[in-house]
């Protein structure tokens, strides 16, 4: 798998859908190792999105949630309440973070920021559903198979 090209391609969905919703935001793609895939902001996203974009991408692939589902679990007397003290803070619970899947592996983690929390996650979902429904496609397009 061409790792960049998956994030390229979803990244280009979030940037549709963050036109579509008028709120420019940041995109960040992080691979499960940590390491920076992609990283940019659109223009008029706040300059702080791009680090917060990082920090919810980082997150997404190293624990392998939702920053969104991940929030509930790190608050004080929860069983991951520590984690967002680890690793010198970059781990982020704000929605707007996934973790990134491919033939059902963990590969990365996608991350943005811009909006709202409600806006960031609304953006980031659209994009993600978007994409899994045109993976089904291509897979029903496919000329290798027969009809």
């Amino acid at each position: 798998m061409d790792l960049l090209a998956y994030a390229k391609n979803i990244s280009t969905r979030i940037e549709a859908q963050s036109v579509r919703a008028g709120v420019p935001v940041a995109v960040s793609i992080i691979d499960i190792h940590g390491n920076i895939i992609l990283k940019y902001r659109m223009n008029g996203a706040p300059v702080f999105a791009a680090d917060l974009s990082e920090r919810k991408a980082y997150t997404s692939a190293l624990v392998g949630l939702r920053t969104t589902d991940l929030f509930p679990l790190v608050q004080p007397g929860q069983p991951l309440f520590p984690l967002m003290a680890v690793s010198g803070g970059r781990y982020c619970s704000m929605g707007g973070g996934a973790p990134l899947t491919f033939e059902g592996q963990l590969v990365a983690g996608v991350g943005i920021s811009g909006g709202t929390v409600e806006q960031d996650v609304d953006i980031l979902e659209a994009a993600l559903s978007e994409a899994a429904a045109a993976d089904k496609m291509d897979m029903k397009l496919d000329p290798g198979c027969p009809s």
